[in-house]
């Protein structure tokens, strides 16, 4: 579990110059870089650091800061896209799924346009501490994984899994719904939240229980 900021699995990127300038010159232009770290703060969006290849360390970097080729990339879709929901809490944890790794995805956008890419990995979020959980990111309601994808035109998303189409040949041999009907799972299972039953009071290895009713 990473707190604030975290390992990132290196990846080859391109950063358009102008987010290393406040926008004021560099449009256009790409340096070579490897993201190296995230850094997630609930409120805003996921930001990478960055090792360029002329020895700077830039942080900071929202995803459509970056690009997977050194290109312009069409369409050229806004950081909003990118990612539809700010982190959810400073606590996280970065993971690859390792049976979706590299596997081949489409992603539906704003635009109601789906955009095809492939799975990197993916962020997950805990509560802010144990105390007092301030965010929604434990909330069976609210609670969404952003898978990072890297999107054909050179962009890199992160999206949940409702605005993701699968496509794993060996597995998925179905067609997608045109518009699943699926509802949200919004329960908090807990197999300890029932009073009717108890173990016996013992200090045996193999303890019975006993049915209060």
């Amino acid at each position: 579990m990473s707190y604030i900021e975290g390992n990132f699995f290196p990846l080859k990127v391109f950063v358009r110059n102008e987010y290393l300038y406040q926008m004021k010159k560099g449009q256009g232009e790409f340096t070579e870089g490897v993201i190296i770290s995230v850094r997630c703060m609930g409120g805003q969006v996921a930001l990478f650091q960055v090792l360029l290849n002329n020895g700077v360390l830039r942080d900071k970097l929202p995803s459509h800061a970056l690009l997977t080729e050194p290109k312009l990339p069409e369409p050229d879709l806004p950081f909003h896209y990118l990612q539809i929901w700010n982190c959810f809490s400073n606590n996280f944890t970065l993971l690859t799924l390792n049976y979706l790794y590299d596997t081949r995805v489409q992603v539906f956008m704003k635009d109601k346009k789906w955009y095809d890419g492939s799975y990197y990995g993916t962020i997950n979020w805990a509560e802010n501490n144990q105390d007092c959980d301030l965010t929604l990111s434990q909330d069976p309601m609210e609670h969404k994984s952003h898978h990072i994808l890297l999107l054909d035109n050179g962009q890199i998303a992160l999206q949940p899994n409702n605005r993701v189409k699968w496509s794993e040949p060996s597995f998925v041999t179905k067609d997608f719904p045109e518009k699943p009907d699926y509802q949200v799972n919004k329960e908090w299972f807990n197999a300890e939240g029932f009073e009717k039953w108890r173990t016996e009071d013992s200090e045996n290895y193999m303890y019975g229980t006993e049915d209060l009713e």
